[in-house]
């Protein structure tokens, strides 16, 4: 999936060269038969998915969602299930579980593959158990910060500050947050034994500014973790984001925008176009 024949490039130009951008927002409606609060913006021949990290719902990308968008693909963010506006939760809260209920959601709303799956940090551990067991669905994959699946995020009772390295915040975290944590051991497990990743094409961007609190020796754990993440996957392009802290798509927005669009043949189809 490293190169794009004539057809798959035409039928991006054909989707792509005579719509605008749409937004869609699709709550849960009590009697629906749908479970989580998707946001849905633009048309295309690829569907760009949004997979949020810890704590985090799909209104974390509501500033370049429409961005990736734009005269290039349809875009999906959702908010998963124990997160208001969703269902709650059932269920372990691991990589299996969660993305079970994404492409059972994916199939009941009718949104069919290929997908570019974008998956910001505990997101992008589920993004990569998606992209390692479904590959015939997968034809671009974007990791923004991902955690790694080796990470042991762990619950500290006695913490009370922001998300620092590998231990958490718990002090009035809700349930939904601590449940993901707890099974994130399970999670990263899941994915490190998933098969081998099959060529797609894959890019990681990393941050390079430490939490605050950080240490140069947390950094640098950080940064290889970061390393072995991006080697997991063949070919994968690594990209360590000057200025940009653990969320990217807020410090740098240009940057996973880019990568975005980039990954579901934005720049392609618009060279085709003229």
């Amino acid at each position: 999936m490293r190169s794009f024949d004539v057809l798959r490039v035409t039928a991006l130009v054909i989707s792509s060269c005579c719509v605008s951008t749409v937004a869609v927002t699709a709550p849960v409606v009590a009697g629906d038969v749908s479970h989580h609060q998707l946001h849905i913006v633009g048309r295309g021949a690829r569907t760009v998915i949004l997979e949020s990290g810890l704590g985090d719902t799909l209104a974390v990308w509501k500033d370049i969602q429409p961005r990736i968008a734009t005269h290039c693909a349809r875009t999906v963010s959702y908010t998963r299930a124990g997160y208001i506006g969703s269902d709650p939760a059932t269920g372990p809260r691991d990589s299996a579980t969660i993305v079970k209920e994404l492409r059972e959601e994916l199939d009941r709303r009718n949104i069919r593959p290929p997908y570019v799956l974008v998956g910001h940090s505990l997101g992008g551990l589920y993004m990569q158990y998606f992209a390692r067991n479904y590959p015939a669905e997968v034809s671009g994959l974007l990791l923004v910060d991902s955690t790694h699946w080796d990470q042991h995020m762990v619950i500290d009772g006695q913490a009370n500050q922001q998300y620092l390295g590998q231990r958490e915040v718990t002090l009035f975290m809700p349930w939904i947050m601590r449940r993901e944590l707890t099974d994130s051991t399970e999670a990263g497990e899941q994915v490190h034994a998933s098969p081998a990743p099959e060529p797609v094409r894959t890019i990681v961007l990393s941050s390079t500014v430490a939490p605050k609190n950080g240490t140069a020796e947390s950094q640098a754990h950080a940064a290889q973790l970061q390393d072995e993440i991006a080697a997991d996957f063949p070919g994968a392009r690594h990209v360590f984001v000057t200025g940009a802290g653990h969320y990217i798509q807020r410090d740098k927005p240009e940057v996973v925008i880019n990568a975005a669009r980039e990954l579901a043949g934005c720049d392609e189809t618009q060279a085709m176009r003229r």
